[in-house]
């Protein structure tokens, strides 16, 4: 079964990298990944764009929060399941 990873961010640049090194070690592959960045200011959107061009990122106009965020996130998504995941997980 196909699954939307959805992870929130919001100035978790430092926090990537290691989150989505997770995501590639598991065992399970049939997951898309769905950033929704919240305005975040410490180059999140860039660092993102440069290294992970193939995640789908969408960059919302200022912080909502959490619950927005994934909310904007299962909006967007195409599976029948999603996953939460927030990026210091």
């Amino acid at each position: 079964m196909k699954v939307t990873i959805i992870i929130p961010n919001y100035n978790g640049k430092h926090f990537m990298e290691p989150c989505l090194a997770s995501l590639a070690k598991q065992t399970y592959k049939n997951f898309e990944i769905l950033v929704v960045d919240n305005a975040s200011s410490d180059g999140s959107l860039a660092y993102m764009k440069e290294h992970y061009p193939d995640i789908k990122v969408i960059a919302l106009d200022k912080n909502y929060g959490f619950s927005k965020a994934v909310n904007v996130g299962i909006k967007h998504s195409r599976t029948p399941f999603v996953i939460l995941l927030n990026n210091d997980t």
